[in-house]
């Protein structure tokens, strides 16, 4: 009796590891389907067609559309200073954000005397686009955006500068490496390289399998994550350019700011918030940001 009850024991446990074995395989191809689009999708959050704060502000903003040059729609707000200038800051968000995110941090902005322009880059809100590549084809969503504002202007000339929060940041630079119309760059908790930032982030990630997501990715996105570097694009920008990062940042550390500073050409100037983490950077220190934001404009 007892051998008996012991071969059952031993079958249960076999039959136990085979199941769970199994789980662990369905699991690791699970895994293995998600994490390319991991890398480069999200969730699409919605967006308010007018949010509270507008009215706290007395901010009236315009909503608008346009195609990008590959045959996107992206959309967007025009917030018009109150008293008519040429001035204008377009802003745009981190990678699964909208534009409605940064209202909080950008409207006192605009109360200054500026023209601000959100939009939701390709990917995101109520832009078309299924994928974000970090800059790779997103230059072209601000390209076409300042087409539209010359359609929009008539003609008559503007003085744009261009605000990257996180991977806008990344963004930012592509757009200001391609496109001269950009007068001035900011550039907020920005990576210098996407595969190191990459690799970075995801430590416990074997090496095979973080080099065959990103291949996979690629082919996803259309792109290449050995090209979507900030540190390579931002020494093709003539513009004035302002770094700015959080002192405390452990998801992007301060030396890729510092990184980018040293590969900018002059004019150029780097500002570290002070025990700000890349979660507080636009609450922490944010009048003081603000004004160096507004001084470095008024260069």
């Amino acid at each position: 009796m007892r051998t008996i009850y012991l071969f059952k024991q031993s079958a249960k446990c076999k039959k136990s590891i085979i199941v769970g074995l199994i789980a662990l395989l369905c699991f690791a191809i699970a895994f293995d389907h998600w994490l390319p689009y991991a890398l480069i999708s999200h969730y699409k959050r919605p967006v308010l067609d007018h949010p509270a704060i507008l009215d706290q502000y007395g901010a009236q903003a315009e909503s608008f559309t346009f195609n990008t040059r590959d045959r996107l729609q992206i959309s967007g707000w025009f917030i018009p200073a109150k008293t008519p200038t040429t001035q204008t800051i377009i802003l745009l968000h981190s990678r699964g954000g909208t534009r409605q995110d940064t209202l909080e941090f950008s409207l006192p902005l605009w109360q200054a005397g500026f023209n601000l322009v959100m939009i939701d880059l390709r990917g995101h809100g109520r832009s078309g686009g299924k994928y974000f590549t970090f800059g790779y084809h997103e230059w072209q969503d601000v390209s076409g955006l300042l087409d539209y504002l010359e359609s929009r202007a008539n003609g008559a000339a503007t003085e744009v500068t261009l605000l990257g929060i996180s991977a806008g940041g990344a963004v930012a630079i592509a757009a200001a490496a391609q496109d001269s119309r950009i007068d001035r760059l900011i550039t907020i908790a920005t990576f210098a390289d996407l595969n190191s930032t990459i690799q970075a982030q995801v430590p416990w990630l074997p090496e095979f399998w973080r080099v065959r997501a990103m291949a996979q990715a690629e082919q996803l996105g259309d792109f290449s994550v050995r090209e979507t570097s900030p540190l390579s694009a931002i020494r093709r920008v003539r513009a004035p350019v302002l770094i700015v990062h959080p002192a405390e940042d452990r998801y992007i550390p301060l030396e890729n700011g510092k990184q980018l500073f040293a590969a900018a050409s002059s004019p150029k100037a780097f500002y570290v918030i002070a025990g700000a983490t890349h979660e507080t950077m636009l609450r922490q220190e944010s009048e003081a940001l603000r004004t160096r934001i507004i001084d470095f404009m008024s260069q």
